[in-house]
Order: structure tokens, then sequence, then C-alpha cells
């Protein structure tokens, strides 16, 4: 230390004079009323500190005062601080030095003094400080603020605790009744109540608080639950629900059954008709059960149940009205369906391509002779899944083909070629409105048939002299009537 340095040399440097002959040895001067010879005694140090503490421990900021003193006198006096408070420094030992321990926890002075010749004196001197009030921590199946119900039996613990010292005192009441943690809260009177709990540290801080609830009337008991009637895996869409079941004890009075399909509000009534809105959501059923001096209670049921794409109950098919002739209409009758899909699509195949209508007819025309049709409707609606179901035309034919009119005659048949005996008669087929498939031919005489005479040439035999000779064509068409036409006769001549 930096005193004994100077001690130190202050004794060399009387070595050094005595080795020189120039001066005698030094020697101390004993305090007044004092001994000669060394002095080996340390100084003493002073701490002054208020009263109040408990066990070292002040619960608010104090000052403390440190000095020292020597019958030699006090040549340094210093100090370090650790812990709570971090500081050091050094100060005259007549005066001291005085510093405010504030800091919340255990400072540690350490103090060291030294007299005027090299003697020193070390202390070490702990202070607490503890500005914290205590604490109060409840736990149990009892929480703050929350409602019990007449009957039930809800224990409340609590705890308390201090930093940095520890708790002297915790006690709990109820009114001017004790209560213990661990126990029961009281439940006998309805209303707001409160268990107010008293917390005191070493140091005399106290805090109290408070664990309030609400005592309320008591519940029916849940003895069965509520289900959907029969007690589907899944709901469709467009299906009516029924809820059944949820008993209670005492029994209640009134029952309310709730529908809750996804964040939606609930929905009440016996029944539930399963809408699109509710297609991909599920589906939960609970019910309320009430009676006179009970609360309320809600029974829910074991499971909720999803809900999926519905399906149109279809009852028959389709059916087609109409001839199916060049001209004419076909017209689409709808089945019975339930529910009333929201869409329709009217899908007629004809010669294997399909074509929509607006409504349900198909006006037939020339186009259309001699090709197939059939057809579907195709049922659609948000929420169900698309339903397509075949026609039936009559007699529960799957299609129909086309028919069309007969070819009308623009020009009628004629002969070419004289009638003569022997000279060939050639049959000039009918100018008619569509083209002919294929012709037929039978020549008359006098109006009748000719046997064998089929042919489209004609050779007059001379049976045949005087009588009138003609031909009567007939031109057919697939998937039409057969046109006739007969020719202007010739008298046949020699």
């Amino acid at each position: 230390m930096r005193c004994r340095a100077i001690a130190a040399g202050l004794i060399a440097a009387a070595a050094a004079a005595a080795a020189a002959g120039t001066a005698a040895p030094a020697k101390a001067q004993p305090p007044p009323g004092g001994e000669t010879g060394p002095d080996r005694t340390p100084p003493v140090i002073h701490i002054d500190i208020p009263g109040g503490a408990v066990d070292g421990w002040y619960r608010e900021p104090v000052e403390v005062r440190v000095t020292a003193t020597d019958n030699w006198g006090i040549a340094d006096l210093e100090f370090t601080l650790t812990g709570a408070h971090t500081d050091s420094g050094a100060a005259p030992g007549s005066t001291g030095f005085r510093r405010v321990i504030e800091n919340q926890g255990v400072s540690t002075l350490n103090i060291v003094a030294t007299d005027g010749v090299g003697n020193q004196a070390v202390r070490e001197y702990g202070i607490g400080i503890d500005l914290s009030d205590p604490t109060v921590a409840f736990a149990g199946p009892a929480t703050d603020g929350r409602v019990i119900r007449q009957g039930d039996s809800a224990t409340l613990t609590f705890s308390c605790a201090d930093v940095p010292t520890h708790v002297t005192d915790c006690y709990g009441r109820v009114g001017d009744e004790p209560f213990h943690s661990g126990e029961a809260v009281p439940t006998a009177n309805r209303g707001p109540q409160a268990v107010t709990v008293t917390a005191v540290d070493a140091v005399g801080r106290w805090v109290e608080r408070q664990f309030t609830y609400t005592v309320a009337e008591p519940q029916l008991k849940i003895n069965g639950r509520p289900s959907i009637s029969g007690n589907p895996g899944t709901v469709r869409v467009g299906d009516t629900l029924a809820a059944t079941g949820g008993t209670f004890t005492p029994a209640a009075t009134h029952l309310e059954y709730r529908w809750k399909v996804g964040d939606r509000a609930p929905v009440a009534g016996q029944t539930y008709v399963v809408t699109p809105d509710d297609l991909g959501k599920r589906i939960r059923l609970s019910v309320v059960g009430s009676r006179a001096e009970h609360a309320p209670t809600t029974a829910e049921a074991t499971n909720d149940v999803p809900v999926v794409t519905g399906t149109y109950l279809v009852t028959g098919n389709p059916t087609v009205t109409g001839t199916a002739r060049e001209g004419g209409l076909l017209r689409l009758a709808e089945p019975a369906i339930t529910p009333a899909p929201n869409g329709r699509d009217n899908l007629w195949t004809i010669a294997g391509t399909e074509v929509e209508t607006d409504s349900p007819v198909l006006p037939l025309t020339s186009a259309h002779v001699g090709k197939r049709v059939s057809c579907v409707q195709r049922y659609t609606g948000p929420g169900f899944a698309d339903l397509t179901v075949p026609c039936r035309f009559a007699g529960g034919a799957s299609s129909v083909v086309v028919t069309g009119n007969a070819w009308t005659v623009r020009a009628p048949a004629r002969l070419a070629g004289k009638a003569k005996v022997g000279k060939q008669l050639r049959a000039v087929a009918p100018a008619l409105s569509g083209r002919a498939d294929r012709y037929a031919y039978q020549w008359l005489r006098n109006g009748k048939v000719i046997k064998g005479a089929t042919a489209a040439a004609y050779r007059p035999r001379a049976k045949d002299v005087k009588a009138r000779i003609s031909v009567r064509v007939t031109a057919t068409t697939a998937h039409r009537p057969a046109t006739v036409s007969v020719s202007p006769a010739q008298r046949v001549r020699r």
C-alpha cells in the first residue's frame, strides 16, 4: 500500500543517514502518555449506520459513515463496494467517508485502514436493502374471476414469496373468517365473493391480494347427450336432420335444440335442413335444458358431423312426347326431383353430336331426317353433385330415328318414245322436291297392271294395239314415305 511505501522510504532514508555518520538513527516519538517501543496496534474502524435492521436487512435506503482511529493517526482509509453496489475509493481517516446504500440486494463493504507506521485493520460489513413487496400467487381448480355454481367444489391454493428476503406471514380470509390454502372456496351465498390473502416479509413490507369469484345458481346434471336421429356419419346438402335425446337431473322443464355450423350463429329448432352454404363444414348439435332456480345447462352431442355433397332423388326418367317426324317437335317432361334443382340442362344427341337447347323442346327439320335422336337431362345446384338422367321415348325406347315427309312431285313421270307395236317406250322419272334413293316401275294398260312389266322400258305388243299405255313410277327414299307418280298415257298403234 501507499502508506507502507512511504514508511519503507522513511526507514531507508534513516539507514542511509546513519551510515554517513551525519545523523542519529530515526526514533519514533511515542504518543502522549504512551510507552516507548515499536507500534504494533492496528487502527480501529468505526461503522456508523442507522438502527432498525432485521438480520442486516433494511426496508429503505440507508447512509453508512466509515471512520478509523489510531494512536499514531490514520494514514489511509480505503474501501470497495461489491454486490448490489460497485464502488471503490479512499478517504482521510479522520473524516472518513459516507455512502448511501440504495440498490436492492446485499452490498458488501470492504474497508482497509492503515495507520502512520503501516499497521492495517481490515473489516467486511454486509448491508441488505429490501425494496420489494412480497407477492401472492393463486393456484388450483378455482381461477380468478370465474363463476362457481352452488354445490360445486373448487379448491383454491395460495402461496406467498419475497425477494430478496423471506415471508414471515401468509394468511387468507373470507370476510372475517379465516381461509386456508387448499380449501374449497365457500359457495353458500350467491353473488360476488373474494378470498383476501395478506403477505408480510422480513422487513415488514406487506401486501393484500384478492381472489374474486361469483357464486351462481346450480346447473342441471347432464345424464344423456343429444344426437342426430339415425346417428349418421355424414350428412348431405338437402338432408333434413332431426334432433333427439338430451336428459338432465333434475329433469329440465324446457329443451331447446341448437344447430351450430362452422362459425355461424347457432340455429334453434328440433329439425335442420342442410343448406349448400354448409358444404364442407361440420354440424354440431347441442341442447339447452332449463328449470326454475337452476342455470340453463348445455349438453353437447358427442361428435360433430361433416357435410358432404348432396344428391338429387329422382323418381323415373325424363319422358319425351311428340312424333319424331320432320316438322314436328320433341318435348321433354321432367320427372319428380327432390329437392328441386337450381339448373336443368337439356342435352340432345343427334347422330352422335350433342346439342343443348334452352327449352326442353327440339324442333325437327329436314336436317334431322334419318338421324337417331336420344337425350338426357342434367340437374345442377350449389352443394349438390350433378346428376344426369337419360330420357325415355314412347314405349320406353331410349332413342328414335327421325322420319321425313314424302317428296312432292314437281313434274310428273312421262313416257319417252313412240307408242307403236315393237317400238320401245322409256319411263322418265318424275321431278321431285328431293332426291330419291331409287325408283320402281310398273307399266299399265288402260290403267291396269301389266304383269311382269316392271322395267324402266316397255315394248308394246300386238295385244296392246289401241290400248292406252302408261307407267307408274314409285320413288323411295330412306326414312321417307314413297312418292308415286303416273305418267300420262299414250295409245298404241300398229
